[in-house]
């Protein structure tokens, strides 16, 4: 059975716009010959049992979670496909230790600059994501990713980069926004270099460049001109984690784009890194124009799969609609997928199958509600049945949707 790979879409001129999906990639592009593995941009997370993206599919074994699919990748192949089969004790700890280092201090790096920053997340990230996503998960997903960077970064206190929650004067808002962190030369003659610093887009401009230093520097010392991190010869899982950050902190193109700065000017034997590891691992790129104006990629030899080919991108439709919903959600929502039965690893899981009459019944409901929401005729609909108190009665509140009204809340019902 070939392995499929789900991982978020493409993204920022990468093949995917998620750190720890972009490691998976390079990881089974470096061990898995392209003919054994697929490439699948499903952009779900419902179908990960950790329910976040990398999920690779295993016949009928779900994987969630890049550190889970490489102890299985290794398991499966008794070795062969272990980029560190043969590391020692002092490399194991490395290994260990810079891989919690890149995710510890990495991930923080990569919320601010794509998801808190107003500037960057409505001008590259939310159309980035809406070239990935289907209706109605366009709506859903991109706010729940963001809030979740918010809560990940609240402990930075820089939340002076998220101009939605601002709470300084306009002026210094408009200041912000429109790029100019750092005064001009003629500017500093009229206050002084003290009284700057200390201003919020000032203060936070110096927070995040040292925020990048110290993630960047000690990788920079690892690194040392060699061709990968540890000893420089042989290519490590910790050089495809590496890649997934290093590079989404590199490549997409942001207004604020003071993450790549910091690498570009200090720490160029880095980017040269970066942009080799990703031209080994992710093939040769075609850049394309997509309808929002951000850049996509398509790698030429990676195993792309279309999502939308196979069974797979029904149940996708389905258990995404269900769980937007209000009650029904609640009720549908997956348990934990059972315990496979071959292995003992508890990351491993079985594919879950719905009855398929409550799966039409369901579909069939939430197809009908939709479009009743959507063409405003509930009134109309309770009139044809003979119930016209009701029908003169107000119109269904959106706020009592939940999520879905959320969503809906854009469209205008018509009277």
């Amino acid at each position: 059975m070939m392995l499929q790979l789900h991982v978020w879409g493409p993204g920022f001129g990468l093949p995917s716009i998620d750190p720890q999906c972009l490691a998976a990639i390079a990881y089974l592009s470096h061990v898995v010959s392209e003919n054994e593995w697929e490439l699948v941009a499903s952009s779900d997370p419902t179908l990960s049992p950790t329910r976040k993206l990398p999920a690779l599919r295993d016949g009928s074994i779900w994987i969630g979670g890049f550190h889970n699919i490489l102890h299985h990748l290794q398991h499966k192949s008794g070795g062969l496909w272990d980029l560190d089969h043969d590391c020692n004790d002092r490399d194991e700890a490395d290994i260990s230790a810079y891989t919690s280092f890149i995710e510890t201090h990495g991930q923080p790096l990569i919320d601010l600059s794509l998801y808190v920053s107003s500037e960057n997340y409505y001008a590259s990230t939310r159309p980035a994501y809406s070239n990935l996503l289907r209706w109605p998960k366009t709506w859903l997903l991109p706010p729940k990713r963001r809030a979740a960077a918010k809560a990940r970064t609240d402990h930075l206190n820089l939340s002076s980069l998220d101009l939605d929650t601002w709470n300084g004067d306009e002026a210094n808002k408009a200041q912000f926004a429109a790029g100019t962190e750092i005064p001009r030369l003629a500017q500093l003659t009229q206050q002084r270099v003290s009284s700057l610093v200390k201003q919020p887009h000032h203060a936070t401009r110096f927070r995040l460049n040292s925020l990048a230093e110290a993630f960047l520097e000690p990788l920079a010392q690892l690194l040392q001109g060699q061709r990968y991190l540890l000893h420089g010869d042989q290519m490590r899982s910790l050089d495809c984690l590496a890649l997934g950050y290093l590079s989404l902190a590199l490549v997409p193109e942001v207004p604020q784009s003071w993450l790549s700065q910091s690498m570009k000017s200090s720490y160029q034997a880095l980017c040269r890194y970066v942009e080799d590891l990703a031209q080994d691992c992710f093939g040769d790129i075609l850049r394309t124009k997509d309808r929002a104006g951000s850049k996509g990629v398509i790698g030429r030899t990676l195993p792309w799969k279309d999502p939308r080919k196979g069974n797979i991108e029904v149940s996708i439709r389905i258990r995404s609609s269900l769980e937007s919903l209000p009650y029904v959600g609640a009720l549908y929502h997956p348990t934990p997928l059972q315990q496979s039965t071959t292995t003992s690893h508890d990351h491993l899981s079985r594919v879950p199958v719905l009855p398929t009459i409550f799966v039409g019944v369901a579909a069939s409901v939430t197809a009908l509600a939709s479009y009743v929401l959507y063409t405003g005729e509930i009134p109309l609909l309770l009139h044809h049945l003979n119930w016209p108190s009701l029908g003169r009665q107000r119109s269904p509140r959106l706020v009592d949707l939940g999520e879905a009204g959320a969503m809906l809340g854009a469209v205008r019902f018509r009277p």
